[in-house]
């Protein structure tokens, strides 16, 4: 959240600004008795006595003004950025704001499972399709409220619905980064025509989890695998993600794993060190088995 903001620049509603923060992102407030506190009385004269010009600040519509606000980020995420020297150190140690989260947008299918274990291994709570209901509840809610309860659970998230939500991702967690992975044309097609093909893909009941029935028509306008209209969305996503974050190239990352990207690319990205292990590839010869597909209990929303 980024602490209180720092653009209020005398004593005033610094608090109540992040009281709201705090309840936009599901905190709950609760009072502590004043028979637990002993405070020095200290009403508007004692206040402003030799602070005269935060005055005009105590008013009940400067309180209605920041309750309005929108946002859960203090300065859109971009806080905390500085260099300091320690104990008189003549070595730097800077102090870089940390992205408020960190998606992957790559298309299904285009090494999402391997991202994910990625982001395990350097220590990111991250999110991969788990069920039906939590990529439907996810969807839901960023579209109908702008956010989501359900994907603040966790750091980092790729796969379905994450790619098709990166606009509205991009507004409600300022300066978060952004993973675009890609295969070749034809790698990415042979996952995907394994996907849609019941004798390869045993773990999918199309009937049992409609709302992969859902999800997949938003992408593509049908539900059925078709060779042409699936390449034009892949193209085309790939190519609205470029132009979308064309001035922005610090917060957007590709990911070409058919091109050999890996540990270094992503790494250098996020500022992490490279694991001692080689660049998960999951599903690299049979791109469709995937356990976390498998139904769960109460999905078939």
């Amino acid at each position: 959240m980024g602490g209180y903001d720092e653009s209020f620049d005398t004593w005033r509603g610094e608090d109540t600004d992040i009281n709201q923060r705090m309840l936009r992102i599901g905190y709950r407030m609760e009072f502590i008795p004043n028979s637990f506190l002993e405070v020095i009385p200290h009403g508007g004269d004692v206040r402003f006595k030799e602070y005269e010009h935060a005055r005009i600040y105590e008013r009940a519509y400067e309180f209605k003004v920041i309750q309005s606000r929108t946002e859960t980020v203090v300065n859109y995420g971009d806080w905390g950025c500085g260099t300091v020297y320690r104990n008189f150190s003549s070595d730097p140690i800077v102090l870089a704001s940390l992205p408020t989260r960190v998606f992957g947008i790559g298309m299904h299918k285009t090494g999402t499972t391997s991202l994910h274990h990625a982001f395990t291994a350097l220590g990111l709570d991250s999110w991969h399709w788990k069920s039906n209901r939590q990529a439907w509840r996810i969807w839901r809610e960023m579209n109908d409220l702008g956010r989501s309860v359900l994907l603040e659970q966790n750091y980092a998230l790729c796969d379905n619905p994450i790619p098709m939500l990166y606009e509205k991702l991009d507004k409600a967690y300022p300066n978060s980064k952004f993973i675009l992975t890609k295969l070749s044309d034809e790698k990415w097609l042979a996952a995907v025509e394994c996907l849609y093909d019941p004798n390869r893909n045993p773990y999918w009941d199309w009937d049992k989890q409609p709302f992969s029935n859902r999800i997949h028509h938003a992408l593509y306008g049908r539900t059925d695998f078709n060779r042409e209209t699936m390449l034009a969305r892949y193209h085309r996503h790939n190519a609205e993600v470029a132009d979308y974050f064309r001035n922005r190239p610090q917060d957007l990352l590709v990911m070409n794993l058919s091109a050999g990207a890996g540990w270094p690319e992503l790494c250098n990205f996020l500022g992490k060190p490279i694991p001692d292990i080689p660049y998960p590839h999951s599903h690299k010869d049979q791109p469709i088995i995937n356990s976390q597909i498998l139904l769960h209990e109460g999905d078939g929303l």
